[in-house]
């Protein structure tokens, strides 16, 4: 600890030194002027250096206490270990005085002004704590383009506020947790999602399109489909007659989004010699523990899709579903289809839930409402 402190206050002394010296030319060019003020000069000269030798030894024993406040119930090794703290850490009163900063504070945010990220986070600290929050806090701040938590413990300050208000002196270190977050991005966005996509009127196709001409149509649509994975660098594999297992990386489920599944409308705008426009549904998800459970999701999500009548995709994550397209008109035959494929979505969801709320419909009116409470 006085290491430390003893190169920060050596600072502010170097530097009163070299105001001491520019003060003693200038009181010897005035003396070699006028003989006549050697004698006011030398007692500005010793005045001065008294005050800044009182002003020292009262600032140094100031950062002291601060310290020993904060870390009372620490022992002495620990005490040492603070001030060289390999972590960025600063003494810091809530009106904006930067007490004592740690030379690896200095190290780390040099080039920077510290002070247009410091004033927010103190003010921020300073409202926790007049809202009686716990006297150890943990922040997250963007400081220059980098995640930090901002970690530190809060003390009594003595010094008095003209104001009469209540001023705190805060210990903060700066725990860089950019890497941190860099890692989890990584992590989430090579994480494994499940796709699953359907040819949803197959059946049509193969009954009114010519023998000659269903080879060309279906070897057209599986090309497509094909292409379309291959642009998130994905594996796609044909599992049934008219169904495609999908995975992909999660990183690419935003641009799918943002894509709204263009895929959908360039399978039905294919020039083929069928008598009827081919539509394709998709169901895609990251919900799920394993591999297996993202696979069970997604086939709920596509009976989802089914039961809307097809053409569109889904996207089933965190357990909420966005839906895409949904063009076409469906056909009657595909109705008892629809129903039981609802039904089943409708019983697989309850299943998996532990609290169930009927609702009458998606806007709600007294009637709807009263229902909910009586199935609750």
């Amino acid at each position: 600890m006085s290491d430390s402190n003893g190169n920060f206050i050596g600072k502010i002394i170097a530097k009163v030194k070299i105001y001491l010296a520019i003060i003693v030319v200038l009181c010897v060019i005035l003396c070699i002027y006028d003989v006549k003020w050697i004698l006011p000069s030398i007692i500005l000269v010793v005045l001065i250096s008294i005050y800044t030798f009182l002003e020292n030894s009262k600032k140094k024993t100031e950062i002291v206490n601060h310290i020993e406040e904060l870390t009372m119930d620490v022992s002495t090794a620990s005490k040492s270990t603070l001030v060289n703290s390999p972590i960025p850490l600063i003494l810091i009163e809530t009106d904006g005085n930067i007490i004592w900063r740690s030379k690896k504070f200095t190290e780390v945010f040099t080039g920077i002004e510290m002070n247009t990220y410091l004033n927010p986070i103190v003010k921020e600290i300073k409202l926790d704590i007049e809202n009686n929050q716990s006297q150890e806090f943990s922040k997250v701040f963007n400081i220059n383009g980098k995640t930090y938590i901002i970690r530190g413990a809060i003390s009594k300050s003595r010094k008095k506020d003209r104001r009469k208000q209540k001023e705190y002196v805060l210990i903060l270190y700066f725990i860089d947790d950019t890497k941190y977050n860099e890692l989890f991005d990584k992590y989430n966005n090579t994480t494994t999602c499940v796709g699953i996509a359907v040819i949803d009127n197959y059946d049509e196709i193969i009954q009114r399109t010519l023998p000659e001409d269903k080879i060309e149509v279906l070897s057209k649509i599986e090309k497509s489909v094909m292409d379309w994975a291959a642009e998130t660098g994905g594996l796609i594999i044909k599992n049934e007659r008219n169904m495609f297992i999908y995975i992909f990386e999660q990183q690419y489920m935003s641009k799918m989004e943002k894509d709204k599944f263009s895929i959908l409308d360039k399978v039905k705008s294919l020039e083929t010699n069928s008598r009827i426009p081919s539509t394709l549904s998709i169901a895609v998800t990251n919900d799920g523990k394993n591999n297996y459970e993202k696979y069970k999701n997604a086939l709920t999500a596509m009976d989802i899709v089914l039961g809307r009548g097809g053409d569109q995709a889904v996207i089933r994550k965190d357990g909420k579903y966005k839906f895409f397209g949904g063009k076409t008109l469906e056909t009657e035959k595909r109705t008892k289809v629809k129903a039981r494929n609802i039904a089943k979505t409708i019983s697989n969801a309850i299943y998996e839930s532990s609290n169930i709320i009927i609702m009458g419909h998606k806007n709600i009116d007294i009637d709807a409402l009263r229902f909910s409470i009586r199935n609750v």
